[in-house]
C-alpha cells in the first residue's frame, strides 16, 4: 500500500519475449503478466495471432531481443505482420540504444521490475483510443482514416483468410459503384477501365470498372481515385501473402515440412471440440524411429535428416487428406486421424481403418531404401508407436496423448517394431536377421 492509499492494480498484459531479452526473471514475478517465450520472430507472430486461451489478456506487448531481430526486408515483414495481427500491441526492442524506426519504444534488458513496469504504463497511458501505435514503414492499410469500412477485411486477415472479397466490398462502397472487381493476372479484354494492382515491381492483378462510360475514362479525378484504391488493395494482398508465409513458417517444421508441436497442440484441441459436437471418433498415433540415435552416430546427421524427411513423405502418401502429420520432437511424430465428415462407409469402423493405415505406413518404412544408409538401406529401419482413440482412450487432448504415449512405450518394451492399439502389439514386418 502506498502513502496515498491502496495501489491501483496493474492491467493484465500478455507479454511475448522474442529471443533472450534478459527480462524473464523480472516478468515472471509480475502477477499481472501472462509470459510467453518465443524463440524467433516467426514463433512470435504465431503466438500473437493465437492466444493461449479465451482468458488471455487483451493487451499484448512484444519485446524483441537485439540479437533475435530480423534484418532488412525480413525485419519490415516481421513488424508489418505484428501490426496486421494486433494494431494495439506494443512492440519494444530490448536495447540500450536509441529508438529504432518501427518500434513503440525500447527497454533496457537490465531494467528492474519497477523500471520496466513504468515503461509499459507510460506507453499505454500515452495512447488514446483514437491514436494507434506508431506504424512501421511502409504503413499498413489498416491505418486509413476509413478503417470502419475495413472491418471485414481486418477480420479475414486475422483469421488467415483471403481479404480480397471484403476489401472489394469496401472499395465498391467508397466508390458507390457495383461494377468494380478484381482480376488476378492480366487485365480482362472486355473493355472498361483496368488499373494495375502492383506488388513491388510486379503486377498481381487489375482493379476493373466493367461498365465505365467515356466520361469515366476522361475523368482524371476518377482515375486518381481508382489508382489510390488499387494501391490500397495491393497493401492488403501483400499483407495477406506475408502473413500466410509467416503463419506457415510458424506452424511447420522447417526440415520435414510436417506440422510442428505448436500446431499439433492447437489442432488437437480444435479437432476434439468438433468431434465432441458431431459425436465422431478421432485417433491419435504417436510413434518414433527405433534406435534413431544409432543411425545418426553411424551414418551422420545428414543421413538422420534424410530419414526424418523420407518418413514424413511416406506418411503423407499413406494418410487421408483430412489427417495431420506433426513432428513433435527430434524423431517423435504424432498423427491426428480425423475425418470431419465421418467415415466414407457406414460399415467402416474408424479405429480398425486407422490401424490399417498405420500398419501400411509401418510396412513402407520397413521396405523403404534410404540411400544414405548404404548397402543396409532396406529392412533395417523400424518404428514403434501407440494409437489412442477418442472417446474410449481419452476425452481430452491431455488424456488422449498420454494414452498414446503409454501404448507407444508398451510397443518399445515388447521388442520395438510394433504398433499397439489397446491390448497386444503386432509387428508389421520382421526385423532383418
Amino acid at each position: 500500500m502506498s502513502a496515498d492509499g491502496p495501489e491501483t492494480p496493474r492491467p493484465p498484459r500478455r507479454v511475448i519475449l522474442v529471443g533472450r531479452t534478459g527480462l524473464d526473471q523480472s516478468l515472471r514475478r509480475d502477477p499481472s503478466v501472462e509470459l510467453i517465450r518465443a524463440t524467433d520472430s516467426l514463433h512470435a507472430v504465431g503466438e500473437l495471432a493465437d492466444p493461449i486461451d479465451r482468458d488471455s489478456p487483451a493487451g499484448a506487448v512484444v519485446i524483441v531481443a537485439k540479437d533475435a531481430e530480423p534484418e532488412g526486408a525480413e525485419r519490415d515483414a516481421f513488424l508489418d505482420a505484428l501490426r496486421s495481427i494486433d494494431p494495439d500491441a506494443a512492440i519494444l526492442l530490448a536495447t540500450t540504444d536509441g529508438l529504432p524506426e518501427g518500434y513503440d519504444g525500447v527497454v533496457d534488458p537490465a531494467s528492474s521490475d519497477d523500471e520496466f513496469a513504468r515503461v509499459l504504463e507510460a506507453l499505454f497511458a500515452n495512447r488514446t483510443a483514437d491514436e494507434p501505435w506508431p506504424d512501421p514503414t511502409p504503413p499498413s492499410p489498416k491505418r486509413r482514416s476509413d478503417t470502419a469500412s475495413d472491418a471485414d477485411a481486418v477480420e479475414a486477415l486475422l483469421a488467415g483468410r483471403d481479404p480480397t472479397d471484403p476489401a472489394m466490398r469496401a472499395i465498391r462502397a467508397r466508390l458507390g459503384r457495383d461494377d468494380v472487381g478484381f482480376h488476378a493476372g492480366a487485365a480482362p479484354g472486355t473493355g472498361g477501365i483496368a488499373i494495375p494492382v502492383r506488388a513491388g515491381e510486379g503486377v498481381i492483378g487489375h482493379l476493373v470498372v466493367h461498365h465505365a462510360t467515356p466520361e469515366d475514362a476522361a475523368d482524371t479525378t476518377f482515375a486518381g481515385t481508382l489508382a489510390s484504391e488499387a494501391a490500397w488493395l495491393a497493401g492488403w494482398l501483400r499483407l495477406y501473402e506475408q502473413q500466410r508465409q509467416l503463419r506457415q513458417a510458424a506452424f511447420t517444421d522447417p526440415l520435414t515440412g510436417a506440422w510442428n508441436r505448436r500446431y499439433f497442440d492447437r489442432y488437437l484441441d480444435a479437432a476434439l471440440d468438433q468431434v465432441r459436437g458431431a459425436r465422431l471418433p478421432m485417433t491419435v498415433m504417436v510413434f518414433d524411429i527405433d534406435n534413431f540415435k544409432a543411425y545418426n552416430d553411424a551414418y551422420g546427421h545428414a543421413a538422420g535428416d534424410q530419414i526424418l524427411v523420407e518418413t514424413v513423405r511416406l506418411l503423407n502418401s499413406t494418410i487421408r487428406p483430412s489427417d495431420r502429420v506433426c513432428r513433435i520432437g527430434g524423431d517423435e511424430f504424432a498423427v491426428v486421424f480425423y475425418e470431419p465428415a465421418g467415415p466414407r462407409s457406414a460399415a467402416s469402423k474408424p479405429p480398425e481403418s486407422v490401424y490399417t493405415i498405420a500398419r501400411r505406413f509401418q510396412q513402407q518404412i520397413c521396405e523403404h531404401r534410404f540411400p544414405k544408409l548404404g548397402a543396409e538401406a532396406q529392412g533395417t529401419l523400424t518404428i514403434s508407436g501407440g494409437l489412442a482413440t477418442y472417446p474410449w482412450d481419452g476425452t481430452d487432448a491431455q488424456s488422449l496423448l498420454a494414452r498414446a504415449d503409454e501404448l507407444a512405450l508398451r510397443s518399445k518394451k515388447q521388442g520395438k517394431n510394433a504398433l499397439t492399439l489397446g491390448p497386444g502389439a503386432e509387428s508389421a514386418c520382421k526385423p532383418k536377421d
